[in-house]
């Protein structure tokens, strides 16, 4: 990035996504690879008694790393994972098996008063609750800017999610292609979905907001990252790329051209400039 706006202070609703956060066993691995490719800091900190740090752009919290502890199964591989945020996590969560998911951890009291819970979805992509700190998220280069779910069976997963949530099912950017759909809220787009055709487990992808997709991915692979999509326009939106690190996880980089990957939702327009 040759250019580093400042974020902007997004009023989370219910629904929306709230954090993002790597889980790994390679700590110092994670972090130098994440504070040379964004120019994140770095804050350690205790949660719930489990190292944790948080990264930050311009001061503020935009993403964290969890340590896998022994708990952990042993195959557990670095990944990210999403939270979306609830009025009342509890109440959702009660909700999760007549919408056909599972509940595989929580409701647990978490951090600044919060509450937490841990999700499988029909298809087995695990996605979190929360409720807590103060409600609020930030948007701006450098921060994280969308999730998309990837998933063996789009249907299923609709299902599944516009019943918990009360999202809508609409047609993505490009209407032609039925592989690609957008979650909306009252015609306020939330995330997308995206039908796998490829080998793996259904999970959620967050995407990075950068200011040229081509040369930071270019700056991933210097600094060992794979690149698993190469650099590609999506009509009218924007353009994207997806990287793997060198521990393992997965993120997507996004560079819009009207201000939010779906071109229009609670996201301020940012400046190029």
């Amino acid at each position: 990035m040759t250019t580093q706006t400042a974020l902007t202070e997004i009023e989370l609703t219910s629904g929306s996504f709230c954090w993002n956060e790597i889980a790994t066993r390679e700590p110092e691995s994670v972090k130098a690879f994440y504070t040379a490719m964004f120019g994140w800091d770095t804050e350690e900190t205790n949660c719930g008694g489990v190292g944790y740090t948080l990264f930050k752009v311009d001061g503020k919290p935009i993403g964290g790393m969890l340590l896998m502890d022994e708990t952990w199964p042993e195959d557990a591989q670095t990944h990210w994972g999403s939270y979306i945020y609830c009025d009342d996590v509890d109440m959702t969560a009660d909700r999760v098996a007549d919408c056909g998911g599972t509940v595989c951890y929580g409701p647990i009291d978490a951090p600044e008063g919060g509450r937490l819970a841990i999700l499988n979805d029909p298809c087995g992509a695990v996605i979190s609750l929360y409720k807590g700190g103060d409600s609020k998220s930030h948007y701006g280069y450098g921060a994280f800017c969308w999730n998309e779910l990837l998933t063996t069976d789009t249907d299923a997963s609709a299902s599944f999610y516009t019943n918990l949530f009360a999202w809508s099912r609409d047609a993505g950017p490009d209407p032609d292609n039925s592989d690609y759909a957008v979650f909306t809220d009252n015609g306020m787009p939330k995330c997308g979905l995206m039908a796998m055709h490829w080998e793996g487990k259904p999970s959620w992808l967050g995407y990075v907001n950068v200011e040229n997709v081509d040369e930071m991915t270019e700056k991933a692979a210097s600094l060992g990252a794979h690149v698993c999509a190469p650099p590609s326009d999506i009509p009218n939106i924007g353009r994207f790329s997806v990287i793997t690190d060198p521990t393992g996880g997965t993120i997507g980089l996004f560079s819009s051209i009207t201000g939010c990957p779906a071109g229009s939702c609670e996201c301020p327009e940012q400046s190029n400039g």
